[in-house]
């Protein structure tokens, strides 16, 4: 599997940060590879609860189930899920409150489908291209958490 990480620090309580990052019928909002979310089995904050989505990478739509495997709110989520294609991939992300908002540390482990072969394209390009996805996606969330700030009157 190939490890990447980032770190984040957003302007909102630490609470309204795990709140959206488990509201995961809006991941198409922020998220570069998902394009649909199309069932979610179970409460957003319980292990065992499942979600499927359709996620687009590379000029490829992918669709398969996640699952919540731990929680800890409002400090941990952490999913796993295979696609239809037999790619797999782990998702986890730890909240920390710091001074005026929250850090976001994201993991994502994940493996491509197709044996020795998705291991070199891996390699060769596609790890970038998922850093790239997971950076830009943590930008977008940075605007969608900071824009869902109530205004003061």
């Amino acid at each position: 599997m190939t490890h990447l990480q980032v770190k984040a620090q957003y302007e909102a309580p630490i609470e309204r940060v795990f709140a959206l990052l488990t509201d995961f019928a809006r991941y198409p909002e922020w998220n570069v590879t998902y394009t649909e979310v199309k069932e979610i089995v179970g409460p957003p904050n319980e292990v065992g609860t499942r979600i499927h989505s359709v996620m687009r990478f590379l000029g490829q739509t992918m669709e398969g189930w996640g699952e919540i495997v731990e929680i800890d709110p409002p400090k941990l989520l952490r999913t796993s899920g295979t696609s239809t294609q037999g790619g797999k991939l782990e998702y986890v992300l730890r909240l920390t409150p710091i001074p005026n908002g929250t850090e976001v540390v994201a993991e994502t482990d994940y493996e491509l489908p197709a044996g020795i072969f998705g291991k070199v394209a891996d390699k060769l390009f596609v790890e970038r291209a998922v850093e790239r996805d997971l950076r830009h996606s943590i930008e977008n969330f940075k605007a969608f958490v900071e824009l869902q700030q109530p205004v003061l009157v």
